[in-house]
C-alpha cells in the first residue's frame, strides 16, 4: 500500500472528509502483484473507485486539488507575472497569455462565462502524463476518470493565481481514461472574481 498513503489522508482531511470515511478509502482492497510500481497503480485505481462511491464530486475535486503537483517554480512564477503585469487586462486576454505559458493548457472563456481548457491538445500520445504511474496502467485496465481531477487541480491552482478568481471544477469533459481515450479537458466555473468592477478595460 503506497501511493503516498499518509499524504492522501492529509488531503482528504483538508477537504473535510471524516476519519471513518477516510479509513474506508485508504484501506480499500486492491489487486496485488509482484511489482511495486504496478501495485501502486492498482491501489490508486481502487482508491479512486472508493472515492467515487463515498465522496461528492466537489469534495473529491478539493482533495485532488491539494494533491496536485507542480505548484511552484516557473509555473507559479508565470502565473504571478500575469496577475501582476496584466492585472487590468480582460479575462479573455489573460487566458490567452496563460495559454502561451508552458504546461498551462489551452484555456479560453466559453459563451457561458466558464473556463474550458485542454491538456496536450493535438498530441497523438494518449497516455496519462502523471509521473507517479511510471508508465503502468491498472491490471484490470481501468483507471477512474476522476483521477484527472489531480491534473485539473494543477490548472485550477495556477489559473486562480493568474486570473485572481476562485474556480470550481465543474466537469471533466474528456479524459485519457475515457472510452474512447481522448486528451484531457476540463470545464471550470468562476465562483468568485476578486477583481474590482471596471478592471476589465484592456483588450
Amino acid at each position: 500500500m503506497n501511493w503516498n498513503h499518509p499524504e492522501f489522508e492529509k488531503y482528504l482531511k483538508k477537504a473535510g472528509v471524516n476519519d471513518e470515511t477516510i479509513n474506508k478509502i485508504v484501506n480499500v482492497s486492491y489487486q496485488e502483484s509482484d511489482n511495486e510500481k504496478q501495485d501502486n497503480v492498482n491501489y490508486c485505481a481502487a482508491v479512486m473507485e472508493k472515492c467515487n462511491e463515498l465522496l461528492d464530486f466537489d469534495v473529491l475535486a478539493e482533495a485532488m486539488f491539494h494533491r496536485a503537483c507542480c505548484k511552484t517554480g516557473f509555473r507559479l512564477a508565470n502565473a504571478k507575472m500575469i496577475a501582476r503585469e496584466y492585472s487590468d487586462y480582460s479575462l479573455e486576454k489573460k487566458l490567452e497569455l496563460l495559454g502561451q505559458q508552458k504546461y498551462m493548457g489551452h484555456p479560453h472563456l466559453t459563451e457561458n462565462n466558464e473556463i474550458y481548457t485542454e491538456h496536450c491538445a493535438g498530441s497523438s500520445n494518449l497516455k496519462c502524463s502523471c509521473w507517479r504511474f511510471n508508465g503502468c496502467t491498472p491490471s484490470d485496465g481501468k483507471m477512474p476518470e476522476t483521477y484527472c481531477l489531480c491534473c485539473a487541480g494543477h490548472f485550477r491552482f495556477h489559473y486562480q493565481k493568474a486570473l485572481e478568481v476562485k474556480l470550481r471544477v465543474k466537469k471533466i469533459v474528456t479524459s485519457v481514461f475515457g472510452d474512447p481515450p481522448q486528451y484531457c479537458s476540463f470545464l471550470f466555473e468562476i465562483v468568485e472574481n476578486r477583481k474590482v468592477k471596471g478592471s476589465r478595460k484592456k483588450a
